[in-house]
């Protein structure tokens, strides 16, 4: 299972680096041409904080438009979210802990942390449509 989850992280990095789309004015992404597993840390790393941005984009919208509503909204919004953020945290640290100590363990935590990202992105997505509504 180990070596399962291992390639897949390198393969993702790998597929993620031929087709990463490039902003503008930005720097060059990690993901491209570096194919140590330092590299692959750094991919990994990049790729949790695209989610993270994203993230934080739609929760600033969801509570923009809970603003709107009954002050408790956005109150329960923030709760929800501080507790979400720790136990992502420490999902993410759970499942890296079996890499203690090893080079790839960045790799996976930050690997974990842009997948739970995502999928609260896409949750909060749903609920934005619902509030708009």
């Amino acid at each position: 299972m180990k070596k399962l989850l291992v390639s897949l992280i390198f393969i993702t990095c790998f597929l993620d680096s031929l087709v990463l789309p490039q902003k503008k004015g930005a720097g060059k992404s990690p993901c491209i041409g570096n194919e140590t597993q330092a590299g692959a840390n750094a991919c990994a790393r990049y790729k949790y904080e695209q989610a993270d941005d994203a993230m934080n984009r739609v929760y600033r919208q969801l509570m923009a438009e809970l603003a709107g509503f009954d002050g408790k909204d956005q109150e329960k919004l923030k709760q929800a979210q501080m507790l979400w953020l720790q136990y992502r945290d420490a999902n993410c640290e759970s499942e890296a802990s079996i890499y203690e100590g090893g080079s790839i363990r960045p790799a996976i935590y930050s690997h974990c942390l842009a997948s739970m990202t995502q999928e609260r992105t896409r949750r909060m997505k749903t609920f934005l449509a619902e509030v708009k509504m």
